[in-house]
């Protein structure tokens, strides 16, 4: 991964699969199976189709937004409709690229768990230094001031 000048970290594709293969094989090293996974739409989408492929589960979605788009930062959290091919059950892995403060892995965890009564883990490609909110797996911590360019983004 590159870091420029600007506190952005750059990852092309090539390094985002190779991160994505080790969020599976720490799933697969810890046993763990599951019967569906979400990924929170942008930037969760590409982890949670690789994961739903590399596993064979059916892939769910759901559209959130919190970030403003002229300053990068947080703002309120929208949350959208859960879009499923299967209705959520039994134990579901819910997916996004990177937890910063934790507040959208967060409330979407607890709204499934309330609406679906499912059991939630959660998986990530980064974790921001300065989380709140713990991801049960993922690639590596980054530095609360760098944003990060994936390979979708360039």
């Amino acid at each position: 991964m590159e870091k420029n000048q600007e506190k952005q970290l750059v990852c092309g594709w090539e390094e985002f699969w190779g991160c994505c293969e080790t969020v599976a094989q720490a799933m697969i090293n810890n046993h763990q199976s599951y019967t569906q996974a979400i990924a929170i739409v942008r930037g969760g989408y590409y982890l949670g189709d690789y994961l739903s492929r590399r596993f064979q589960i059916p892939l769910g979605v759901i559209a959130t937004k919190s970030y403003s788009e002229s300053n990068h930062q947080q703002e309120e959290l929208i949350i959208g409709e859960l879009s499923w091919v299967q209705k959520p059950y039994g134990k579901i892995l819910l997916v996004d690229d990177l937890v910063d403060t934790g507040i959208t892995l967060k409330a979407i965890k607890n709204k499934l768990i309330q609406e679906y009564e499912v059991e939630v883990d959660t998986a990530v490609i980064w974790q921001k230094s300065h989380a709140q909110f713990q991801p049960d797996y993922y690639h590596s911590v980054t530095p609360s001031d760098c944003w990060i360019i994936q390979p979708f983004e360039i």
